[in-house]
């Protein structure tokens, strides 16, 4: 399990208790759950090497918690976790992400009309059944559908700083695998937005059906949305999606720099291709029907007159 795993159920845990009314408890688990994030190497590396101590020794981490994060690098589960959610059986994280929801109104939410989720939720604000609940008003009613129409539009959406440990671990087993010459993570990770949507990553690989088997039998792949030759998508159990393709070196680098992104530069890049009398795909750089460019991206940016630009800056926002 992956520090970011471990910390989100220790936030869940503070917040079923804070639901509760429990004194100190939920700060505790809080503080812990940042202490996990903060660290530099993985929660499962320094208990295999150092077992419980190992755990007390990480800042905010007392006896009681570190046992309970044994528990959940032992078993991938944990018991006080799962009676605390057998309670009260919501999706407390989900609700607690609406403005204006914390956990005690969760709870009366539960308690009063049977909510659990966010969709409970819209449902029973529509039908106005909240405002009728003693201590709610219209008011409330109305906050809690914009909170959850603003929750749409960022669903899906993951911090970067959570998830780039796992999608480099990832990334990092792919390329051991016997056979692998390359890999790269492509997409709004490579660019390094503050959040994203899924990853994708690309191979270049001499035995693709084993990178394939390998890729949807990771032990964090929760559901295989599809697998083939050459491409594959799964989800992984921390809700994210990614994808892999294992590509032919001389359009590796082509691959690389579409996959990259971001739109509004490829629609550019493309435009200054047409206008050189090129053809820009994901395939490679193409004059007439002779491939010119495309094994490495800059050789791709040096045959359209550009120097090789950061990731980070391909926003179509100057850069070309």
């Amino acid at each position: 399990m992956k520090n970011v795993e471990v910390a989100g159920t220790l936030r869940k845990i503070a917040l079923f208790l804070e639901m509760d009314e429990v004194s100190f408890k939920p700060r505790a688990y809080e503080r812990a759950a940042a202490s996990l994030e903060a660290l530099e190497e993985e929660v499962e590396e320094l208990y295999s090497k150092g077992g419980l101590k190992a755990l007390m020794q990480i800042p905010r981490v007392g006896r009681r918690i570190a046992e309970k994060i044994e528990e959940l690098l032992r078993t991938r589960t944990l018991q006080y976790y799962e009676d605390l959610k057998n309670q009260v059986p919501v999706d407390i994280e989900g609700l607690s992400r609406i403005e204006g929801i914390g956990p005690k109104t969760i709870k009366v939410l539960w308690q009063k009309l049977k909510i659990r989720n966010i969709d409970d939720l819209e449902k029973a604000a529509h039908a106005q059944q909240i405002r009728r609940l003693s201590g709610f008003k219209e008011k409330t009613e109305q906050n809690i559908l914009k909170g959850i129409a603003f929750a749409k539009m960022s669903r899906g959406r993951f911090i970067l700083g959570f998830t780039l440990p796992i999608i480099r671990d990832i990334k990092d087993r792919l390329r051991a695998l016997p056979g692998v010459k390359k890999v790269s993570v492509a997409g709004s990770v490579r660019r390094m937005k503050e959040t994203i949507g899924d990853a994708d990553v690309l191979v270049i690989s001499e035995k693709p059906n084993d990178v394939m088997d390998f890729f949807v039998s990771m032990p964090e792949v929760i559901n295989v949305m599809g697998k083939g030759e050459t491409k594959s998508s799964v989800k992984l159990k921390m809700g994210l999606d990614v994808d892999i393709r294992v590509l032919p070196e001389d359009s590796f680098g082509s691959a690389l720099q579409y996959f990259t992104g971001s739109k509004d530069h490829n629609i550019a890049l493309r435009r200054l291709a047409r206008e050189k009398g090129l053809r820009l795909s994901e395939y490679g750089l193409f004059q007439g029907t002779e491939q010119i460019a495309g094994r490495t991206e800059t050789e791709l940016y040096e045959k359209l007159g550009l120097p090789w630009i950061p990731p980070e800056l391909r926003e179509n926002r100057g850069e070309l």
